[in-house]
Protein backbone atom coordinates (compact mmCIF):
# COMPACT_ATOMS: atom_id res chain seq x y z
CA UNK A 1 0.00 0.00 0.00
CA UNK A 2 1.45 3.71 -1.37
CA UNK A 3 2.22 5.61 1.90
CA UNK A 4 -0.06 8.71 3.00
CA UNK A 5 0.66 12.42 2.84
CA UNK A 6 -0.30 14.76 5.16
CA UNK A 7 1.08 18.59 3.78
CA UNK A 8 0.38 21.41 6.80
CA UNK A 9 1.14 24.71 5.80
CA UNK A 10 0.59 27.78 8.04
CA UNK A 11 0.07 30.54 6.52
CA UNK A 12 2.56 33.43 8.05
CA UNK A 13 4.80 31.19 9.56
CA UNK A 14 8.51 31.97 10.10
CA UNK A 15 11.22 29.92 10.34
CA UNK A 16 12.74 31.12 13.67
CA UNK A 17 9.61 30.77 15.13
CA UNK A 18 9.88 26.90 15.21
CA UNK A 19 13.85 26.64 16.27
CA UNK A 20 14.46 29.96 18.28
CA UNK A 21 11.05 30.01 19.52
CA UNK A 22 9.39 32.33 22.70
CA UNK A 23 5.96 30.01 21.88
CA UNK A 24 5.28 26.84 23.73
CA UNK A 25 5.46 24.41 21.12
CA UNK A 26 6.32 20.60 22.05
CA UNK A 27 4.47 19.05 19.27
CA UNK A 28 6.71 21.25 16.70
CA UNK A 29 9.60 20.55 18.60
CA UNK A 30 8.96 16.58 18.32
CA UNK A 31 8.48 16.68 14.40
CA UNK A 32 11.53 18.81 14.22
CA UNK A 33 13.73 16.48 16.33
CA UNK A 34 12.66 13.26 15.03
CA UNK A 35 12.18 14.54 11.61
CA UNK A 36 13.98 16.09 8.78
CA UNK A 37 13.79 20.05 9.47
CA UNK A 38 15.48 21.99 6.63
CA UNK A 39 16.13 25.81 8.37
CA UNK A 40 17.07 27.87 5.48
CA UNK A 41 14.12 27.05 3.08
CA UNK A 42 12.78 30.08 0.92
CA UNK A 43 9.19 30.94 -0.67
CA UNK A 44 9.58 31.87 -3.95
CA UNK A 45 6.77 34.67 -3.08
CA UNK A 46 5.64 36.48 0.21
CA UNK A 47 2.02 36.13 -1.37
CA UNK A 48 -0.27 33.12 -0.31
CA UNK A 49 -1.46 32.38 -4.34
CA UNK A 50 1.79 32.88 -5.91
CA UNK A 51 3.55 30.72 -3.04
CA UNK A 52 1.31 27.54 -3.43
CA UNK A 53 1.03 27.74 -7.14
CA UNK A 54 5.16 27.74 -7.16
CA UNK A 55 5.20 24.93 -4.91
CA UNK A 56 2.25 22.61 -6.26
CA UNK A 57 3.96 23.39 -9.87
CA UNK A 58 7.94 23.11 -8.77
CA UNK A 59 7.75 26.49 -11.46
CA UNK A 60 8.66 29.51 -9.95
CA UNK A 61 5.80 32.50 -9.97
CA UNK A 62 6.78 34.34 -13.26
CA UNK A 63 6.44 31.17 -15.32
CA UNK A 64 3.37 30.76 -14.25
CA UNK A 65 1.53 33.89 -15.36
CA UNK A 66 1.02 35.00 -11.83
CA UNK A 67 3.87 37.09 -11.10
CA UNK A 68 3.44 40.19 -12.84
CA UNK A 69 1.48 43.28 -11.79
CA UNK A 70 -2.22 41.67 -11.24
CA UNK A 71 -3.58 38.32 -9.56
CA UNK A 72 -4.07 35.47 -11.80
CA UNK A 73 -5.95 32.59 -11.94
CA UNK A 74 -3.36 29.06 -12.46
CA UNK A 75 -3.25 28.38 -16.31
CA UNK A 76 -5.16 24.88 -16.16
CA UNK A 77 -3.03 23.50 -18.87
CA UNK A 78 -0.11 23.58 -16.73
CA UNK A 79 0.83 19.98 -15.16
CA UNK A 80 1.01 20.16 -11.13
CA UNK A 81 1.93 17.36 -8.97
CA UNK A 82 -1.52 17.42 -7.93
CA UNK A 83 -2.30 16.01 -11.28
CA UNK A 84 0.30 13.50 -10.96
CA UNK A 85 -0.28 11.96 -7.46
CA UNK A 86 -4.25 11.50 -9.06
CA UNK A 87 -2.46 9.59 -11.63
CA UNK A 88 -0.50 6.74 -9.72
CA UNK A 89 -3.76 6.35 -7.77
CA UNK A 90 -4.11 8.93 -4.85
CA UNK A 91 -7.03 10.39 -3.14
CA UNK A 92 -6.03 13.99 -3.23
CA UNK A 93 -7.86 16.36 -0.67
CA UNK A 94 -7.86 19.73 0.51
CA UNK A 95 -9.29 22.51 3.03
CA UNK A 96 -8.77 25.63 1.71
CA UNK A 97 -9.98 28.95 1.34
CA UNK A 98 -12.33 30.40 -1.06
CA UNK A 99 -9.80 32.46 -2.95
CA UNK A 100 -7.56 29.87 -3.66
CA UNK A 101 -10.08 28.24 -5.26
CA UNK A 102 -10.89 30.97 -7.44
CA UNK A 103 -7.43 31.67 -8.01
CA UNK A 104 -7.16 27.55 -9.31
CA UNK A 105 -4.73 26.61 -6.73
CA UNK A 106 -6.64 23.74 -5.49
CA UNK A 107 -8.41 22.51 -9.29
CA UNK A 108 -6.51 19.33 -9.33
CA UNK A 109 -8.08 18.08 -5.78
CA UNK A 110 -11.20 16.29 -4.95
CA UNK A 111 -12.98 18.67 -3.57
CA UNK A 112 -16.46 18.82 -2.58
CA UNK A 113 -17.10 22.20 -2.35
CA UNK A 114 -19.31 22.74 0.28
CA UNK A 115 -17.40 21.02 2.36
CA UNK A 116 -13.77 21.95 1.65
CA UNK A 117 -13.99 25.74 0.82
CA UNK A 118 -14.27 28.51 3.33
CA UNK A 119 -12.90 32.16 3.99
CA UNK A 120 -10.33 33.25 5.04
CA UNK A 121 -10.88 33.99 8.79
CA UNK A 122 -12.13 30.22 9.33
CA UNK A 123 -9.63 29.70 12.43
CA UNK A 124 -8.97 26.14 14.22
CA UNK A 125 -10.98 27.48 17.15
CA UNK A 126 -13.73 28.09 15.17
CA UNK A 127 -14.61 24.73 14.18
CA UNK A 128 -11.93 24.41 11.14
CA UNK A 129 -9.78 22.24 13.35
CA UNK A 130 -12.44 19.70 14.31
CA UNK A 131 -13.12 19.81 10.61
CA UNK A 132 -9.69 18.80 9.86
CA UNK A 133 -9.93 15.81 12.46
CA UNK A 134 -13.22 14.29 11.11
CA UNK A 135 -11.74 14.89 7.47
CA UNK A 136 -8.72 12.93 8.80
CA UNK A 137 -10.70 10.00 10.16
CA UNK A 138 -12.40 9.87 6.40
CA UNK A 139 -10.24 9.84 3.83
CA UNK A 140 -9.84 6.66 1.28
CA UNK A 141 -6.34 5.48 0.83
CA UNK A 142 -3.72 6.52 -0.19
CA UNK A 143 -4.33 10.00 0.71
CA UNK A 144 -2.56 13.21 -0.29
CA UNK A 145 -4.45 15.75 2.52
CA UNK A 146 -3.30 19.71 2.23
CA UNK A 147 -4.78 21.87 5.01
CA UNK A 148 -3.69 25.52 4.82
CA UNK A 149 -4.30 26.73 8.14
CA UNK A 150 -4.61 31.09 8.33
CA UNK A 151 -4.82 31.64 11.90
CA UNK A 152 -1.58 33.91 12.50
CA UNK A 153 -2.37 35.62 9.69
CA UNK A 154 -3.90 39.24 10.37
CA UNK A 155 -5.56 40.06 12.50
CA UNK A 156 -4.67 37.28 15.29
CA UNK A 157 -7.65 36.50 17.21
CA UNK A 158 -5.60 34.83 20.60
CA UNK A 159 -8.00 32.02 22.01
CA UNK A 160 -8.69 32.96 25.94
CA UNK A 161 -6.50 29.87 27.17
CA UNK A 162 -3.55 31.28 25.10
CA UNK A 163 -3.27 34.70 26.15
CA UNK A 164 -0.81 34.27 29.14
CA UNK A 165 2.70 35.49 29.05
CA UNK A 166 3.69 32.40 29.40
CA UNK A 167 2.54 31.18 25.51
CA UNK A 168 4.73 34.01 24.11
CA UNK A 169 5.89 37.80 24.28
CA UNK A 170 3.28 39.00 21.17
CA UNK A 171 -0.05 37.52 20.17
CA UNK A 172 2.11 36.23 16.79
CA UNK A 173 4.13 34.26 19.66
CA UNK A 174 1.15 33.25 21.57
CA UNK A 175 -1.11 31.97 18.27
CA UNK A 176 2.18 29.82 17.38
CA UNK A 177 1.54 28.18 20.80
CA UNK A 178 -2.30 27.68 20.20
CA UNK A 179 -2.08 26.30 16.86
CA UNK A 180 0.69 23.79 17.97
CA UNK A 181 -1.99 22.15 20.29
CA UNK A 182 -4.24 21.55 17.47
CA UNK A 183 -0.82 20.02 15.29
CA UNK A 184 -0.62 17.39 18.42
CA UNK A 185 -4.37 16.47 17.60
CA UNK A 186 -3.70 15.91 14.35
CA UNK A 187 -0.59 13.97 14.28
CA UNK A 188 -2.48 11.53 16.78
CA UNK A 189 -4.44 10.67 14.10
CA UNK A 190 -1.51 10.00 11.68
CA UNK A 191 0.53 7.40 12.29
CA UNK A 192 3.75 7.61 11.29
CA UNK A 193 4.94 4.58 10.02
CA UNK A 194 2.00 4.50 7.25
CA UNK A 195 1.72 8.20 6.69
CA UNK A 196 4.52 11.06 5.36
CA UNK A 197 3.85 14.60 7.18
CA UNK A 198 5.36 17.65 5.69
CA UNK A 199 4.83 21.12 7.57
CA UNK A 200 6.01 24.15 5.97
CA UNK A 201 4.49 27.48 5.19
CA UNK A 202 3.83 29.85 2.11
CA UNK A 203 5.89 33.00 3.34
CA UNK A 204 6.55 34.20 6.55
CA UNK A 205 5.75 37.52 8.38
CA UNK A 206 7.02 40.32 10.33
CA UNK A 207 7.26 40.32 14.09
CA UNK A 208 6.73 43.13 16.44
CA UNK A 209 9.81 42.47 18.63
CA UNK A 210 13.14 42.55 17.37
CA UNK A 211 16.92 42.48 18.75
CA UNK A 212 19.29 45.28 17.57
CA UNK A 213 22.95 45.81 19.30
CA UNK A 214 21.88 44.47 22.49
CA UNK A 215 18.54 46.38 22.88
CA UNK A 216 15.01 44.77 22.66
CA UNK A 217 12.29 46.68 20.22
CA UNK A 218 9.04 45.83 20.93
CA UNK A 219 6.90 47.21 18.44
CA UNK A 220 3.71 45.34 19.75
CA UNK A 221 0.33 47.21 19.10
CA UNK A 222 -1.24 49.00 22.33
CA UNK A 223 -4.74 49.24 23.18
CA UNK A 224 -4.76 53.11 21.00
CA UNK A 225 -3.44 51.15 18.10
CA UNK A 226 -5.04 48.21 18.45
CA UNK A 227 -8.39 50.33 18.58
CA UNK A 228 -7.64 52.47 15.67
CA UNK A 229 -7.45 49.56 13.32
CA UNK A 230 -10.43 48.00 14.83
CA UNK A 231 -12.37 51.03 13.76
CA UNK A 232 -10.91 50.56 10.09
CA UNK A 233 -11.49 46.96 9.57
CA UNK A 234 -15.26 47.98 10.35
CA UNK A 235 -15.00 49.83 7.60
CA UNK A 236 -16.99 48.01 4.79
CA UNK A 237 -14.97 47.32 1.84
CA UNK A 238 -17.44 48.99 -0.70
CA UNK A 239 -15.87 51.67 0.61
CA UNK A 240 -12.27 50.91 -0.78
CA UNK A 241 -11.39 54.85 -1.39
CA UNK A 242 -11.95 55.94 2.35
CA UNK A 243 -10.74 52.46 3.42
CA UNK A 244 -7.26 53.19 1.77
CA UNK A 245 -7.43 56.95 3.41
CA UNK A 246 -7.97 55.48 6.93
CA UNK A 247 -5.31 53.04 6.33
CA UNK A 248 -3.25 55.92 5.34
CA UNK A 249 -3.70 57.68 8.22
CA UNK A 250 -3.41 55.32 10.40
CA UNK A 251 0.24 54.18 9.14
CA UNK A 252 1.35 57.62 9.73
CA UNK A 253 0.29 57.08 13.59
CA UNK A 254 1.55 54.18 13.64
CA UNK A 255 5.02 55.17 11.89
CA UNK A 256 5.14 58.21 14.83
CA UNK A 257 4.45 55.89 17.68
CA UNK A 258 6.93 53.52 17.10
CA UNK A 259 9.54 55.93 15.91
CA UNK A 260 9.07 57.54 19.42
CA UNK A 261 10.78 54.29 20.45
CA UNK A 262 13.85 54.19 18.84
CA UNK A 263 14.59 57.56 19.86
CA UNK A 264 16.90 57.23 22.80
CA UNK A 265 18.66 54.10 21.31
CA UNK A 266 22.22 54.66 19.20
CA UNK A 267 21.45 53.66 15.99
CA UNK A 268 21.95 55.78 12.95
CA UNK A 269 19.12 57.23 10.90
CA UNK A 270 19.65 54.41 8.20
CA UNK A 271 18.80 51.83 10.94
CA UNK A 272 15.99 53.08 12.56
CA UNK A 273 14.28 53.66 9.03
CA UNK A 274 14.97 50.36 7.92
CA UNK A 275 13.26 49.28 11.18
CA UNK A 276 10.31 51.14 10.58
CA UNK A 277 9.81 51.11 7.24
CA UNK A 278 10.12 46.87 7.36
CA UNK A 279 7.95 46.52 10.96
CA UNK A 280 5.49 48.07 8.93
CA UNK A 281 5.86 46.35 5.81
CA UNK A 282 5.80 49.07 3.12
CA UNK A 283 9.20 49.49 2.44
CA UNK A 284 10.67 48.76 -1.23
CA UNK A 285 12.68 45.44 -0.52
CA UNK A 286 12.01 41.71 0.54
CA UNK A 287 13.73 40.70 3.89
CA UNK A 288 14.39 37.14 5.24
CA UNK A 289 11.53 37.57 7.51
CA UNK A 290 8.57 36.97 5.13
CA UNK A 291 10.78 34.57 2.42
CA UNK A 292 12.53 32.21 5.18
CA UNK A 293 9.91 29.60 6.16
CA UNK A 294 10.11 26.14 8.12
CA UNK A 295 10.47 23.04 6.69
CA UNK A 296 9.87 19.28 8.73
CA UNK A 297 9.57 16.31 6.25
CA UNK A 298 8.49 13.78 9.61
CA UNK A 299 7.83 9.67 9.40
CA UNK A 300 7.95 6.70 7.21
CA UNK A 301 10.91 6.34 8.68
CA UNK A 302 13.23 9.30 8.31
CA UNK A 303 16.20 9.34 10.56
CA UNK A 304 16.85 12.65 12.76
CA UNK A 305 18.30 15.69 10.89
CA UNK A 306 18.77 19.36 11.02
CA UNK A 307 19.68 20.43 7.65
CA UNK A 308 21.27 23.74 6.96
CA UNK A 309 21.63 24.34 3.58
CA UNK A 310 19.97 26.75 1.84
CA UNK A 311 16.57 25.12 -0.43
CA UNK A 312 13.39 26.32 -2.15
CA UNK A 313 9.82 25.43 -1.52
CA UNK A 314 9.79 24.58 -5.52
CA UNK A 315 11.96 21.39 -4.01
CA UNK A 316 9.39 20.12 -2.03
CA UNK A 317 7.12 17.61 -4.47
CA UNK A 318 10.05 16.48 -6.10
CA UNK A 319 11.81 15.10 -2.78
CA UNK A 320 7.77 14.03 -1.99
CA UNK A 321 7.11 11.91 -4.44
CA UNK A 322 10.73 10.06 -4.26
CA UNK A 323 10.15 9.77 -0.85
CA UNK A 324 7.07 7.38 -1.39
CA UNK A 325 8.50 5.75 -4.17
CA UNK A 326 6.46 7.34 -6.99
CA UNK A 327 7.25 7.71 -10.59
CA UNK A 328 9.02 11.56 -11.19
CA UNK A 329 7.05 14.03 -12.50
CA UNK A 330 7.43 14.77 -15.94
CA UNK A 331 8.14 18.42 -16.61
CA UNK A 332 10.54 21.36 -17.05
CA UNK A 333 10.32 22.28 -13.46
CA UNK A 334 12.63 24.49 -11.78
CA UNK A 335 12.73 22.38 -8.24
CA UNK A 336 14.77 19.41 -7.46
CA UNK A 337 14.44 16.03 -4.98
CA UNK A 338 16.30 16.88 -1.45
CA UNK A 339 16.55 13.52 -0.85
CA UNK A 340 20.72 13.70 -1.11
CA UNK A 341 20.81 15.53 1.54
CA UNK A 342 18.03 13.93 4.06
CA UNK A 343 20.70 10.97 2.88
CA UNK A 344 23.90 12.73 4.21
CA UNK A 345 25.09 13.27 0.62
CA UNK A 346 26.07 16.79 -0.56
CA UNK A 347 23.86 18.79 -3.03
CA UNK A 348 24.69 21.61 -4.79
CA UNK A 349 23.28 24.94 -3.37
CA UNK A 350 20.66 26.57 -5.76
CA UNK A 351 20.32 30.14 -6.30
CA UNK A 352 17.14 30.59 -4.52
CA UNK A 353 14.42 32.72 -6.94
CA UNK A 354 12.22 34.90 -5.27
CA UNK A 355 9.92 38.35 -6.43
CA UNK A 356 7.38 40.74 -4.80
CA UNK A 357 3.99 39.88 -4.64
CA UNK A 358 1.49 41.63 -7.42
CA UNK A 359 -0.59 44.72 -7.23
CA UNK A 360 -2.93 46.96 -8.76
CA UNK A 361 -1.24 50.19 -8.04
CA UNK A 362 0.36 51.47 -10.82
CA UNK A 363 3.30 53.27 -9.46
CA UNK A 364 3.94 49.97 -7.60
CA UNK A 365 7.31 48.82 -8.75
CA UNK A 366 7.94 44.65 -9.45
CA UNK A 367 11.21 43.32 -7.35
CA UNK A 368 13.22 40.23 -8.62
CA UNK A 369 15.99 38.43 -6.73
CA UNK A 370 18.07 35.86 -5.56
CA UNK A 371 19.45 34.68 -2.26
CA UNK A 372 23.07 32.83 -2.94
CA UNK A 373 26.00 31.82 -0.73
CA UNK A 374 24.90 33.90 1.77
CA UNK A 375 23.88 37.06 -0.62
CA UNK A 376 20.56 38.31 -0.83
CA UNK A 377 20.68 40.81 -4.60
CA UNK A 378 17.50 42.21 -5.46
CA UNK A 379 16.24 44.76 -7.95
CA UNK A 380 13.61 46.35 -10.03
CA UNK A 381 12.46 43.77 -12.32
CA UNK A 382 11.76 46.14 -15.53
CA UNK A 383 14.18 48.81 -15.45
CA UNK A 384 17.29 47.12 -13.18
CA UNK A 385 16.80 49.92 -10.95
CA UNK A 386 17.11 49.96 -7.03
CA UNK A 387 20.14 46.96 -6.99
CA UNK A 388 20.49 46.02 -3.64
CA UNK A 389 23.06 43.59 -1.99
CA UNK A 390 22.95 42.42 1.71
CA UNK A 391 25.52 40.27 3.11
CA UNK A 392 23.03 37.64 4.83
CA UNK A 393 26.06 36.64 7.57
CA UNK A 394 27.72 39.87 8.30
CA UNK A 395 24.05 41.71 8.17
CA UNK A 396 21.64 39.30 8.81
CA UNK A 397 18.74 42.46 9.10
CA UNK A 398 19.90 43.70 5.73
CA UNK A 399 20.65 47.13 6.89
CA UNK A 400 24.02 47.99 4.88
CA UNK A 401 23.55 47.67 0.91
CA UNK A 402 26.84 46.84 -0.16
CA UNK A 403 25.77 46.70 -4.23
CA UNK A 404 28.83 49.64 -5.04
CA UNK A 405 31.63 48.50 -2.62
CA UNK A 406 31.08 44.73 -3.61
CA UNK A 407 30.01 45.16 -7.52
CA UNK A 408 31.80 42.07 -8.59
CA UNK A 409 29.46 39.84 -6.70
CA UNK A 410 26.52 42.21 -7.53
CA UNK A 411 27.60 41.74 -11.06
CA UNK A 412 27.95 37.83 -10.87
CA UNK A 413 24.75 37.45 -9.13
CA UNK A 414 23.15 39.70 -11.52
CA UNK A 415 24.69 37.46 -14.41
CA UNK A 416 22.48 34.24 -12.43
CA UNK A 417 19.73 36.02 -12.32
CA UNK A 418 19.17 36.67 -15.91
CA UNK A 419 19.49 33.26 -16.56
CA UNK A 420 16.77 32.65 -14.51
CA UNK A 421 14.23 34.90 -15.64
CA UNK A 422 15.39 34.06 -19.47
CA UNK A 423 13.57 30.64 -18.60
CA UNK A 424 10.43 29.89 -20.91
CA UNK A 425 7.25 32.09 -19.05
CA UNK A 426 3.34 31.87 -19.23
CA UNK A 427 2.02 34.96 -20.32
CA UNK A 428 -1.02 35.93 -17.64
CA UNK A 429 -3.55 34.02 -18.08
CA UNK A 430 -6.14 35.56 -16.01
CA UNK A 431 -9.69 33.91 -17.22
CA UNK A 432 -11.47 34.92 -14.39
CA UNK A 433 -14.73 36.28 -15.15
CA UNK A 434 -15.80 39.90 -13.45
CA UNK A 435 -17.81 38.50 -10.76
CA UNK A 436 -14.78 36.31 -10.00
CA UNK A 437 -11.91 39.31 -10.35
CA UNK A 438 -14.18 41.25 -7.79
CA UNK A 439 -14.19 38.79 -5.35
CA UNK A 440 -10.60 38.07 -5.21
CA UNK A 441 -10.11 41.53 -5.00
CA UNK A 442 -12.25 42.20 -2.17
CA UNK A 443 -11.04 39.23 -0.51
CA UNK A 444 -7.21 40.17 -1.30
CA UNK A 445 -7.82 44.11 0.00
CA UNK A 446 -9.20 42.37 3.61
CA UNK A 447 -5.82 40.40 3.68
CA UNK A 448 -3.86 43.24 2.81
CA UNK A 449 -2.40 42.04 -0.35
CA UNK A 450 -3.84 45.12 -2.31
Amino acid sequence: MKPNVFFIVVDSLRADCCHDSQSVIPNLESIIENGVFFNQSITSMPSTSGSLASIFTGLFPFRLGMGDESYGKLDPTIPTFIEHLKKIGYHTYATTSEVNSLLGITADFDLQLKQTLHNNYYRLFSGFGEKILQKLSSMNEPWFFYIHINDLHKPIIVPNNFKDEKYGPTDYEKMVSAIDEWIGKFLKKCPNKTTLIVFTADHGEYLNRVQVKNALIDFEPGIIEKSLWQIGNKIPTQLYGPKKKFSTILHKVRYKMRANKLKNLNLTTDEKERLLTTRMNFDNHIRDDVLKVPLVFYGLGLQSKNISEQIRLVDIFPTILELIGAQPFDGDIDGKSLLPLINGKSLQEEPAYFESIPHIEKDHKKLVGIRFNNFKYLRDKNDKANIQLYDLKEDPLEVNNIAETKADIAKSLETILETILQKIQKKPNSSLDEHQQKKVEEELKKLGYL
